[in-house]
This record gives C-alpha cells, sequence and structure tokens, in this order.
C-alpha cells in the first residue's frame, strides 16, 4: 500500500483581527486626524443671519440632491480608510521531518508540533509602526527563532512543548508606533501601543486509537507458475497487518491526525519432536493369561523432545505421587498394585541449555548481550500399553482415531491421575524446543533490526480520510533458512508493537501473530518416457505432447478458506478488500509441454486436485484422475507418463515347484503406474515361432490364470527398503507385499505374486518348459508384457491334504497337552 503522501498546499491558516483606538497612556492627545475639539455655542446676534443661511442652503440642497448619495460615500470610504488600524495574526504550521504539516485538520495541535505566528499590519498615514512584542505561555510553548519584528511582517517560529498541557492557549502581539506629525526621536516618550490583537492555540494531547483487524501471511504471488523453481514456504512469505484509525482521545476525534513511523518485535520459532510412526495394532497390548493372576503390573514414564544434555540436569520435569524427577532420570518404571490410582505432573516450561554467542545488539553500556533465553513447552501426553517403544505423532490440532482415543488421557493438561490395570501403561510427555529469533540472528550475525524488515515504506499518516493501513513484514532469508537446517520448521511467533513517539510521550499497540510451515506452490514434472534398448535405459520421448489441467477438486478454494478465516476474524468490509488484492486466481492451472513439462503448481486447493492429463502422440490419451498433494513439504510430485508398449516389464521368478510358482514384479516408476497384471498359460504355440515375444497376443493361444488389481489396498503393511517412508504409504495386497506412493497414480515398487499351476501347464519348449506370458497395464492403457519360462505341472510324491494334516497336528497337541496335565494330577497326589 503507498504511503500516504503529504498535500500540496499547507493548511489554511489561522488569523484574527482587531481594529482598535489606542489604548495606552497616550489615548486622550490631540491628533488632527483622529479628534477635533468642540466649537463654542453660538450668540443671540447670529440666530437671524444663521436662519437664513440655512434657508438658503436648503435651496442649493434641492438642486444638488441627485449627486449627494456618491458624494457621501466616497467622503465616508476616505475617513474608514485614514482612521481605521489593523492587525492580522497568522498561525502557520511548519513541515515537519516526514514533510507533512504539523497541524490538525480542526486546527488544534499537538506537543512536539511546530508553527509560525506572522502578525500583517495595516496603519493610516498619519501613524508610523515601530516595533511588535508577542507574549505567549512560555509553560507550553519554545520560541524557536524570531524573524524582524521591528517589520511589519515580521513573524516567529514556535514549538509546542512535549510537556504541555491540554487546554487553550492565548498569544497577544502589542503593535507599537508613533504619529507622523511627531519628529523621529528616540525616546520612548514618542512611542506607544497603538493597537493589539489575540490568537487563541488549542493544544491535545495525542492519544490514538489503532483497531488491529487482520495478521495474515501473503501468499506468494510474484512466482511465476511456470518457474521450476521450488516456490517459497510460509516462513519465506510476508506477513501483513491491517489496521484501523478509529480518530484521536476520548471522543474517538477523526479530524485530528496519527502516525505509525517505528516499530519493534519479538518471536520464536518452534520445534515439536519428529515422532516415528506406530500402527494402531501396535498399540493393542499382547493379552496372556498370565497377565490377570499377576498383582502388580508396569508404568513407564518417559518423555520426548527433552534430554538430559539440552536441559539443566537439577530442573524438575516429573512429579510421580511426590517424588520428583529430571531428564537424566526418565524414563523410569514403577511396578504398582492393581487398580491403585496415582497422580504424576509433568512440568508445563522448562528451561533449555544455551550457549552463548556474540552479541550483535551491542550497546555502550551492554556490550555484550546475553541470547534471549530458550525453553521447552509442553504439548502432549499420551498413555499407551507398554506394547511398543513408539508413539503415535499425535499433536495438538489432530483428532485420534476412535480405537486410540480410549488410551489417551488428560489430553489439554500436564496433570493426570492414573488407574492401574492388569495390561500396564506407557505415559509419554511430548514436548517442544522454543528459540527466540533474536538467537537465530546471532547465530547469523545479523541484527535484530534486521532480522525482521518492514517492507512498507513509513511513516503512516492516519484522518478521517486515510484510515486504513497494509504494514507488511519479512524475515531475514538467512534466518528462514537457519530454522529449517534446525528443524524449527513448526510454528514462528510474532509480536510486533508499532506506533510513535512523535508526540511526546510513546503510543504504541501490539498485535500477535503465528504462522504454520508450509508452502504455497509446488514443483511437479510430468515426463513422458520411452525405453531406449540399446543403452538399457530409460530416456524422455519428444514426440509425446502433454498438457496437464489441475482444479480443486471441491466447489471452493484455498483462497475462499482464508477468506473465510479472516471473515471470522472481522466483518470490516474495507478491510476484507485490502486482503483480497493479495489473493492470487484460483481457477484452473493449464501446463504444456513436450516430452518433459516442468511448472510450478500455486496451491488453491486445500488438498484434493482433479487432475486432467492429455498426452498425444499417434492419438490422444485422456486420464482424469482426483489426486492429493501435500503442501507441507516442497518434494516434487512426479507424473511418470509411459505410451511405449515396448518396454521391458520386469518381473523375475523366485521360486518354481511343481505345483506352484513366485514371482517378484519390480515395477520402475517409467513405466507410468500399473493398475492390473494378468497371468496366461500359453497352450500353444505357433510352428515354426522362435521369437515368440515378438507375436502380437492374438497370434498366441492362452489361458487366463490369474488377475491381479495393483490397486486395492489390503490390511497389513511391509515397508520395502528402497522407498522412503515419510513419502510413501505402504499396502499389502492379496498374493505378497507390495508398496505404492501415496501420490502416484499406479502401482510402483516391488510386488510378490503366488500362482497355483494349473494340470494343463505342460511343457512347450525343447528343454521340457513351460511358458506364461505375464501382461501388465498401466494407467495410461498402455500394455507391456514377458514371456517366461516354468516348470510344467507334475504331482508331489506325496500327496496328504493341507487340511488333514492341520487336523492331525491339532490332534497330537491335544493328545501332549492332556498327558502331560495327568502326569501333574499324579504327582500333585503322591
Amino acid at each position: 500500500m503507498p504511503p500516504n503522501k503529504p498535500p500540496n498546499k499547507p493548511t489554511n491558516p489561522t488569523t484574527t483581527t482587531i481594529t482598535t483606538t489606542p489604548i495606552n497612556k497616550n489615548i486622550g492627545r490631540h491628533h488632527p486626524k483622529l479628534s477635533t475639539p468642540l466649537p463654542p455655542p453660538p450668540s443671540p446676534s447670529l440666530l437671524f443671519r444663521l436662519l437664513l443661511l440655512t434657508l438658503i442652503g436648503f435651496t442649493i440642497l434641492l438642486f444638488l440632491m441627485p449627486a449627494l448619495p456618491l458624494m457621501f460615500a466616497q467622503n465616508t470610504q476616505e475617513t474608514a480608510e485614514v482612521e481605521v488600524v489593523s492587525a492580522e495574526l497568522f498561525l502557520e504550521p511548519l513541515l515537519d521531518k516526514y514533510g507533512y504539516p504539523a497541524i490538525n485538520a480542526d486546527g488544534t495541535l499537538y506537543p512536539n508540533d511546530q508553527f509560525t505566528l506572522t502578525c500583517h499590519i495595516k496603519l493610516p498615514n498619519s501613524l508610523i509602526f515601530e516595533k511588535a512584542a508577542i507574549n505567549y505561555p512560555s509553560e507550553a510553548f519554545n520560541m524557536l527563532n524570531t524573524d524582524d519584528l521591528t517589520s511589519p511582517t515580521g513573524l516567529s517560529a514556535f514549538e509546542v512543548s512535549s510537556e504541555a498541557e491540554a487546554k487553550t492557549y492565548l498569544f497577544t502581539v502589542e503593535i507599537w508606533g508613533r504619529e507622523a506629525s511627531e519628529p523621529e526621536n528616540t525616546s520612548a516618550s514618542s512611542s506607544y501601543v497603538i493597537t493589539q490583537t489575540t490568537l487563541s492555540v488549542q493544544v491535545v494531547h495525542y492519544d490514538p486509537h489503532f483497531t488491529p483487524l487482520l495478521t495474515y501471511t501473503l501468499p506468494n504471488t510474484n512466482n511465476n507458475s511456470n518457474s521450476s523453481s521450488s516456490g517459497e514456504s510460509s516462513f519465506d512469505c510476508p506477513f501483513a497487518q491491517i489496521i484501523r484509525y478509529d480518530g484521536n482521545g476520548p471522543t474517538h476525534n477523526l479530524a485530528q491526525r496519527a502516525i505509525i513511523d517505528d516499530y519493534h518485535w519479538d518471536g520464536y520459532a518452534q520445534k515439536i519432536p519428529q515422532l516415528n510412526t506406530l500402527h494402531q495394532q501396535q498399540l493393542i497390548p499382547n493379552l496372556t493369561v498370565a497377565n490377570f493372576f499377576n498383582q502388580t503390573t508396569t508404568i513407564q514414564f518417559l518423555t520426548i523432545g527433552i534430554t538430559n544434555n539440552n536441559t539443566p540436569s537439577s530442573s524438575t520435569l516429573l512429579i510421580v505421587d511426590g517424588e520428583t524427577l529430571n531428564a537424566g532420570e526418565l524414563p523410569k518404571t514403577y511396578s504398582w498394585q492393581i487398580n491403585t490410582n496415582h497422580t504424576y505432573t509433568w512440568t508445563k516450561t522448562l528451561q533449555a541449555t544455551t550457549v552463548t554467542t556474540t552479541a550483535i545488539d551491542q550497546t555502550p553500556n551492554n556490550p555484550t548481550k546475553p541470547p534471549a533465553q530458550e525453553w521447552f513447552e509442553w504439548q502432549l501426553n499420551l498413555v499407551f500399553p507398554p506394547s511398543s517403544d513408539q508413539i503415535m505423532p499425535l499433536q495438538t490440532n489432530q483428532i485420534p482415531d476412535d480405537e486410540i482415543n480410549p488410551l489417551i488421557q488428560q489430553f489439554n493438561s500436564p496433570n493426570g491421575t492414573l488407574t492401574t490395570t492388569p495390561i500396564g501403561s506407557t505415559v509419554t510427555a511430548i514436548y517442544a524446543h522454543n528459540k527466540p529469533l533474536e538467537n537465530f540472528a546471532q547465530e547469523q550475525n545479523i541484527s535484530k533490526n534486521q532480522t525482521l524488515h518492514c517492507t512498507t515504506p513509513l511513516p503512516l499518516y492516519f484522518n478521517s480520510n486515510q484510515r486504513y493501513a497494509k504494514i507488511q513484514y519479512r524475515l531475514d532469508p538467512q534466518i528462514t533458512k537457519a530454522l529449517t537446517t534446525q528443524n524449527f520448521t513448526d510454528t514462528l511467533h510474532y509480536n510486533v508493537t508499532t506506533g510513535s513517539t512523535r508526540f511526546g510521550n510513546p503510543n504504541y499497540f501490539t498485535t500477535n501473530f503465528t504462522t504454520q510451515y508450509h508452502f504455497y506452490n509446488k514443483p511437479f514434472n510430468v515426463t513422458a518416457y520411452h525405453w531406449n534398448p540399446t543403452n538399457q535405459t530409460w530416456n524422455p520421448d519428444p514426440t509425446v505432447n502433454i498438457t496437464a489441467s489441475f482444479k480443486s477438486a471441491f466447489n471452493f478454494t484455498q483462497t475462499d478458506i482464508l477468506l473465510w478465516e479472516l471473515e471470522e476474524q472481522t466483518t470490516d468490509q474495507t478491510a476484507l478488500k485490502l486482503v483480497q488484492t493479495d489473493m492470487y486466481d484460483s481457477d484452473t492451472q493449464t501446463f504444456s509441454g513436450t516430452g518433459t513439462l516442468t511448472a510450478n503448481l500455486k496451491q488453491t486447493s486445500p488438498l484434493y486436485y482433479n487432475l486432467h492429463i492429455e498426452a498425444k502422440q499417434k492419438q490422444t490419451v485422456t486420464l482424469q484422475r482426483t489426486i492429493q498433494l501435500n503442501f507441507r513439504n516442497n518434494q516434487s510430485y512426479n507424473l511418470p507418463l509411459n505410451l511405449d508398449p515396448t518396454s521391458p516389464l520386469p518381473i523375475s521368478i523366485i521360486a518354481d515347484d511343481p505345483q506352484t510358482i513366485q514371482l517378484t514384479l519390480e515395477t520402475p516408476t517409467e513405466l507410468g503406474g500399473l493398475t492390473t497384471i494378468s497371468i496366461y498359460q500359453i497352450t500353444k504355440t505357433p510352428p515354426q515361432q522362435k521369437n515368440l515375444e515378438q507375436l502380437p497376443k492374438d497370434q498366441l493361444n492362452l489361458k487366463l490364470q490369474k488377475t491381479l488389481n495393483l490397486t486395492q489396498p489390503q490390511q497389513q503393511i511391509q515397508t520395502p527398503p528402497n522407498y522412503d517412508k515419510q513419502t510413501a504409504q505402504f499396502y499389502q495386497y492379496y498374493e505378497g507385499y507390495s508398496s505404492i506412493f501415496s501420490e502416484a497414480l499406479g502401482f510402483c515398487g516391488q510386488t510378490q505374486l503366488a500362482l497355483s499351476k494349473d494340470p494343463t501347464l505342460t511343457a512347450l519348449t525343447d528343454q521340457g518348459e513351460a511358458l506364461l506370458y505375464v501382461e501388465a497395464t498401466n494407467v495410461w492403457n498402455t500394455t507391456f508384457h514377458q514371456i517366461i519360462a516354468v516348470q510344467p505341472y507334475s504331482d508331489p510324491k506325496w500327496n496328504i491334504p493341507l487340511n488333514q494334516a492341520t487336523i492331525y497336528l491339532t490332534i497330537i497337541i491335544i493328545v501332549a497337552i492332556l498327558t502331560s496335565f495327568t502326569i501333574y494330577l499324579i504327582r500333585a497326589k503322591q
């Protein structure tokens, strides 16, 4: 928002004019043009002659009547010009250091305002100006300078004292002069006060009322969506506060101005421990009969985020039934009687052990300013059965699953009461590490006033016509880099104090702001792959034209969500309109490329996007899916595309028995994501055909053995060693273990396939091998295949049905148990 600019012309000066006659000790002295002595009364002898003259004059008057009004007017005007003494006193504001007039619109002044008083004097020709004298309340005003008060247009500059009371003050100017008919001499008796004038000056206290309406992070609107850059996080982006001026003083007078030209701040970053994922099956304890015969149970207390190395060793971290424990004594396990109650209290805030760094913000009185203290803050307490040493990554803003919820106690309080059960419990407290931003600045050799920079030009002036302002701040890029390097990427907390000391006493107001760590842009890549059999490599296919469109899967966008959140904070429509200027367009985002398409996707949807891709080679292939994108990280979202049916299908045999076979499918991402896989038995080969791989599928005699859907998740999971746990979601399929990326459109990774051989699976090759035709289809409807040779079906050497063997084994176990129990009873009687 551009800063307020000073007006082209200063505010109209305050004037007063008083016309008067002499008022000093010489008021009664003779003046030939201002006073005339009265004549003596006429004698009786003259009455007749006066009567005659009156009659003659009346006769002449009858003839001169038309000209009398004009003559009277002229004589009257001439007399006024000669006999009137006037003095005008002007108050003209000076410009402050920012170029603004130092006066309010209603003519009032603040402490420290500056102005000039100018007296314009008009005298008749019979009087000569000598000097002017200004009388003013020196307890409230300071005279800055006096310019030629011996001139009829002399002036003086004044400043309102910073300690001036709020009231009306009088300035008086006395004009000294002498009569023109008198000779000039230097004696004081020849000059006298010929007139005086006064001016009322009202001083008011500076007590502005500001209302902070909104504070929000500005999305990265300047990033080109076609750029390959990864975008900025919410820590990098500036944040803005919108404030409204509601007038000055107890009456909220909008005719009196306000100013913001200074700010102070403090803030800290927060780091919550990165917790290992604990599957809900691991929360269910292993119940055994022995547990219910025990009279005691074990209860373990431990913490996440606090160690003996980062906290003072003497600090109390936990109190259990009155016993105090520090970080070095945890974890600790108690053995308590079942069905007994025990109390525990975690320390809410704990000081962290910090390393002193060299201070940048030094002063003569404090040359080695120590860093601000870091501390740990209690975030969450979980109570688990003692079946695992891992915990779920639950934070205070997350809701646990219904199955886990009964295991969580005292969710919002560090104090708790525990009732022991036969299965025991593990009581875990999670602490967040808080570090002041000033500490990061000291580590990076950055001064505090450079750490958080106000990008809005100051000062900002406010009046009845300019009541709103948007002030933007941005964190130094080196600080944001240090935050991510040290994993302080949970939240940032700011306290910004804004105001001015321009008008006497300091006047400030504070706004608070918290932002979560996430990205507004996500890089993505769509690449069309084809296989180079010569080099045995995957290469982008330049013959494929790609067009990708992303649209919010909901009937609202991320911009709508932000505006809704802000509307809950204020109903001020002017402020909300100022916010809208910072929001980017949330329409469909469309990108195009050849072979490879790389771009930056703006966060216009809260979570899900409707993806529409067209891949055009010899024909156009269209794909429409709803996908989930994670903006908590800036890892590239990759969409592999494959329209090349000659691409190899990497499938291998890991076990080949007479009646079963086990296969491993190692699916690379370059295949474009598989959806189904089918296994056929080749029942007959064409005559004299040596290279079956080159034959079309319809020229082979095939019998379907099995078809698997590779996108249907099952219950258990297994983590493949080659995939990042934090970016992949793992599933198990019907026939073994497999994995799938949560952001992928189809299956990629490793899976195992088991197949029961059919008795019709006979040998077809000269080596006595049977042939299987394995075919896979990707999400682009491209099919890949491989022919593998396996042993033909053969009967086993012994043929006991599996269920029958299970029955035999169960009978043997029961007989053994009964025999052991009988022996135990016999020995007990003996």
